[in-house]
């Protein structure tokens, strides 16, 4: 089950490098997503090697990488790949590519000496249940006002960050459309926060209006919510309760984790 997480855990991931001891980040600054079984490029961030050198194109498709001079290991899914492309400030790494539109027999190899990549996204240490929810800026994507987090203190928050080009994101946010509907206590109770991650909150409106996606708290964020929460991978859900701290982090039965919370409620009040 844990495989199944874009990451499950690294499905939507930016494919960046491991923290070296020097507390830098490195990479070759490629952002990935998954079409099928293929590994795909779907955008180089700027200001990278990968943006750089301008040997790798959004829609490139990754096959195989190689330590330095190190044999080219074929890459068979998200999380071998993206652990492949990380590695020390200063190393090389090598991609076996083959471009956009093209077939296997076009593979071509292309080099990167792993530099500091800026704007990436969290480091993956997830907040651990009963610490202090981070009070985040967000923007409500509808009427493109902002507001933070703790708007909704006081009531128990579902925090579910995604992006519309993130396969696995897309069977969540719908099922996060049911639960309102599925149980009415939710609604006084509950507010249902849809993080986008998006490149601007235009592309996330766009995609909620042609999935119809309007039974969750639609917002934008920006990358220093997903630092705060650690994020490096989509989808990834919190549940925060009442008093702001973390119940749960991708709980395997949202719902059971939220009624459980309702009726700890119900249980205290009737003491």
């Amino acid at each position: 089950m844990q495989m199944l997480r874009c990451l499950l855990l690294i499905l939507c991931l930016t494919a960046r490098a491991a923290q070296p001891a020097d507390n830098e980040f490195a990479g070759a600054g490629v952002e990935l997503r998954l079409e099928g079984q293929k590994i795909v490029v779907n955008r180089i961030l700027p200001d990278t090697p990968a943006a750089t050198q301008k040997d790798l194109h959004a829609g490139d498709r990754i096959v195989a990488v190689a330590q330095d001079k190190e044999p080219a290991v074929q890459v068979t899914n998200m999380m071998q790949a993206v652990r492949a492309m990380r590695g020390p400030k200063g190393t090389t790494v090598r991609l076996t590519i083959v471009p956009a539109g093209e077939d296997d027999s076009h593979s071509r190899v292309v080099s990167f000496v792993r530099g500091e990549v800026k704007g990436l996204w969290g480091d993956g240490l997830l907040l651990a249940t009963g610490t202090k929810a981070p009070d985040i800026e967000m923007v409500e994507v509808a009427s493109k006002v902002g507001e933070r987090l703790s708007k909704y203190a006081g009531k128990i928050t579902i925090l579910e960050f995604w992006a519309s080009w993130c396969g696995p994101c897309q069977p969540k946010m719908a099922k996060l459309q049911s639960y309102s509907g599925e149980y009415p206590d939710w609604k006084t109770n509950v507010v249902i926060i849809a993080a986008s991650i998006d490149e601007s909150a235009e592309i996330a409106a766009k995609h909620l209006k042609a999935k119809g996606w309007d039974q969750t708290h639609n917002v934008w964020v920006q990358v220093s919510a997903l630092r705060a929460y650690h994020i490096d991978a989509i989808p990834t859900l919190y549940v925060i309760g009442r008093a702001g701290k973390i119940v749960a982090v991708n709980p395997r039965d949202l719902a059971q984790v939220v009624n459980h919370e309702l009726e700890q409620e119900r249980a205290a009040d009737a003491i």
